[in-house]
């Protein structure tokens, strides 16, 4: 009876292995190579009101051609040379840290041009599905070029093989951390001076034709402006972008360049989108109100960031008028191949010297700048609530993607600093909200 009992208990842990296992090498990449891009596409068609065009014509070539030429030249043609931390595979990559003035730069073409050619926002606005349409058949060719040119050797491949990664889950996953291409970082182009920046260019003229086909419309444009205000920092503060988990963790494959080609012009812009087509009625009061709340979320998010940053660069700082408290110095050693930062790294040479910071905002929540961020996202969604749930969309989006981030980015860091990290949670249980979760 007893060695029965082990054996199904030793049968239990086999399935158990197996499952993330098949669902890793099928389920995932199925599940967002073909069904997400259905409901997508089709959450776009039954949202417009303007159009019925679906498929790619001339007018998305063009957009699709203005914006990689438009992102590859900012990298190429204004470089401002900037050293990435140093990668998985020992490399250091070569980022350009111009992203601030590229933003300028965007904005201020799009409105003149805008306030120039005033057909241009309805004949952007009427063919944005034939543009994300465009934009889904390059990403998809353009992740199988990776794929094709990596497949064959890349870091990583043996332990890939080892565990019978199929080329399908890799194709999603990718290959390669930080490839190249005309001289210029993957990741940067497609994340920062494709994705990024459209959702800025195009909400700016979804904006537009909202004013120009109805007048000014109160939700539109504080929508407009809080996206504007959050973009804005995002390039104001690109350089540190590169030390996430989108950069650090993350291959160039379907996953994150097919999504920032792809997945987040069409669903980011989805609440301004949805606005232009279906207008939303709030008063000026209303829309002040909720202009406001945005701003205060938005600045909360950058005080938040700030002291850690403030942090990192001198442990001795003062946080809300006393010194930073922090889980005190010690030297964590990443155990090789489980913390895929740092895996293959001799032990010894993965020896890093770390502090928790306990202070400030990080002391009530390990996550409290992601709390504000859904505040945020829950303004510029809430001026459309007098046109039912759908500009809702993105936070219900954001929520899901920002909590599995938390788990994601908690699991890399208990392996990462063992009982500190535990000592971490214990002296600062609430991962999102203080006192309730």
């Amino acid at each position: 009876m007893v060695e029965l009992e082990k054996e199904q208990k030793t049968e239990q842990k086999v399935e158990q292995k197996e499952t993330p296992t098949i669902y890793k090498n099928y389920g995932a990449p199925v599940l967002f190579i073909i069904i997400v891009p259905i409901i997508l596409f089709y959450v776009l068609k039954k949202s417009t009101t303007v159009s019925q065009n679906i498929y790619p014509n001339w007018i998305s070539l063009i957009v699709l051609v203005l914006f990689l030429l438009w992102g590859y030249g900012s990298l190429r043609l204004f470089p401002q040379n900037f050293d990435g931390p140093k990668n998985v595979d020992g490399s250091v990559p070569k980022y350009q840290g111009n992203g601030f003035l590229f933003w300028i730069a965007s904005v201020i073409v799009v409105v003149c041009v805008c306030l120039k050619w005033k057909k241009v926002p309805e004949m952007v606005t009427t063919n944005f599905i034939p543009i994300i349409m465009t934009f889904n058949i390059f990403g998809l060719l353009f992740v199988g070029y990776l794929y094709f040119v990596g497949r064959k050797d890349y870091w990583g491949k043996e332990e890939d093989d080892k565990k019978e990664y199929s080329a399908l889950f890799r194709f999603y996953r990718g290959l390669e951390f930080h490839p190249r291409i005309g001289g210029v970082d993957i990741k940067q182009l497609t994340n920062c001076r494709f994705g990024m920046i459209f959702w800025q260019v195009i909400i700016i003229i979804f904006a537009f034709f909202s004013y120009y086909s109805g007048g000014f419309n109160v939700a539109m444009w504080v929508t407009v402006v809080l996206q504007t205000i959050y973009i804005a920092k995002f390039f104001w503060w690109e350089t540190g972008y590169f030390n996430t988990l989108d950069i650090t963790l993350d291959r160039a494959g379907y996953y994150i360049c097919w999504g920032c080609l792809v997945f987040l012009p069409a669903f980011y812009t989805f609440t301004c989108y949805y606005l232009a087509n279906n207008p939303s009625i709030i008063s000026g009061l209303m829309g002040c109100v909720i202009l406001v709340l945005g701003c205060w979320f938005i600045w909360m998010n950058y005080k938040v960031d700030k002291e850690k940053e403030d942090f990192k660069a001198n442990p001795d700082c003062k946080i809300w008028g006393k010194k930073a408290e922090f889980i005190a110095p010690f030297h964590h050693s990443v155990v090789k191949g489980a913390y895929p930062q740092n895996a293959g790294i001799k032990e010894e040479e993965g020896k890093k010297s770390s502090k928790l910071l306990v202070s400030g905002w990080w002391g009530k929540s390990r996550h409290m700048n992601y709390t504000y961020e859904i505040g945020l996202s829950g303004c510029w969604s809430a001026v459309g609530a007098p046109v039912g749930i759908a500009p809702f969309a993105y936070l219900g989006y954001i929520i899901a993607l920002l909590v599995h981030r938390i788990y994601r980015d908690e699991d890399k860091c208990r392996v990462k600093y063992g009982k500190y990290w535990d000592e971490y949670c214990k002296k600062v249980p609430a991962r999102l909200i203080p006192g309730i979760y």
